[in-house]
């Protein structure tokens, strides 16, 4: 067995152990020790740390440090509380739908109403697997498109956890053709648009002020489909819950100029993402490096 096999099974048998140990404990104590995990994850992780204080400073220039170090540090505690909860995701679902107050949902029998396929935009931002979980569980399963994970046993285990209530993960290598089909056969395609993409066909759109590299698929299949979009997010809140906030769906521009129609598309879910995070800073991913990828005329600049 190779090193790397052998790496993988170490992290995996490590998940399953913990996942176990969670299990048997109340949710109030595992959540409690998921967001112990993460301000100890705070703590010790230098390098993160600093991408998410640097990434606060430039979203939040007129905040204050100490006001950036709580958020930064809450945005670590939220991290750890997530991975709880994703692990406990497959217990029965009626306890996961006790844990949310779902609003919006009318946005949904719309937009099926329609006899079409659509977008469910949103980030990762609160518990955005939730989502998807209970959608599943109401009768509104979907397609997930998610970068599969490096360790193959660890990526098999959490595809299980998203399935079990009858979504499907579909991966980034075959998400444009998949993305495709799904619609055409009217189902719902979860879609987060809020990493940074330095592939080639990104597109730069703004986010907290800054030029943001984004990926065009969602813009560029809603605008050729004329697929509807229609946001929703999860808002932690201060009793364990979470507030499962539903569209209304973007307006999708049709001017006859299919590129700019996309690039339209992809400007306003990354506008809804960022309101929603602006809500709750301490709940969004502050520690990934969403910036990375530069316009090319800022890096001319820089080399002059």
């Amino acid at each position: 067995m190779s090193l790397e096999k052998v790496r993988h099974l170490i992290e995996y048998i490590a998940v399953r152990t913990f996942s176990a140990a969670i299990r048997l404990v109340p949710r109030r104590v595992a959540v409690g020790a998921g967001r112990s995990l993460g301000a100890l994850l705070f703590s010790i992780d230098g390098g993160h740390r600093r991408v998410a204080l640097s990434n606060l400073s430039a979203a939040y220039p007129d905040e204050p440090e100490e006001w950036r170090q709580a958020t930064a540090r809450a945005a670590f505690q939220h991290l750890g509380r997530l991975l709880v909860e994703i692990l406990l995701q497959g217990r029965r679902a009626d306890e996961a739908l006790s844990l949310a107050r779902i609003e919006g949902w009318d946005w949904v029998k719309q937009v099926k109403a329609q006899g079409k396929g659509y977008f469910l935009l949103s980030g990762h931002f609160g518990n955005w697997e939730m989502i998807a979980h209970l959608q599943g569980a109401l009768g509104e399963p979907l397609w997930m498109v998610a970068r599969p994970l490096d360790n193959p046993l660890l990526e098999r285990y959490f595809a299980g956890l998203r399935e079990s209530t009858g979504n499907r993960v579909v991966h980034k290598r075959s998400a444009l053709r998949e993305t495709v089909k799904g619609l055409k056969e009217r189902r719902g395609i979860a879609f987060v648009i809020d990493q940074n993409f330095g592939e080639p066909g990104r597109v730069f759109v703004p986010f907290f002020g800054r030029m943001a590299a984004t990926t065009p698929a969602l813009g560029s299949i809603a605008s050729r489909l004329d697929a509807p979009v229609l946001p929703v997010f999860a808002y932690p809140e201060k009793d364990g819950s979470y507030r499962i906030v539903y569209g209304p769906p973007l307006d999708i521009p049709s001017t006859g100029d299919r590129e700019a129609d996309a690039l339209e598309i992809t400007r306003r879910a990354t506008e809804r993402i960022e309101a929603a995070i602006r809500q709750r800073p301490g709940a969004w991913f502050w520690m990934h490096r969403r910036w990375r990828t530069r316009p090319v005329d800022e890096m001319d600049r820089e080399v002059r």
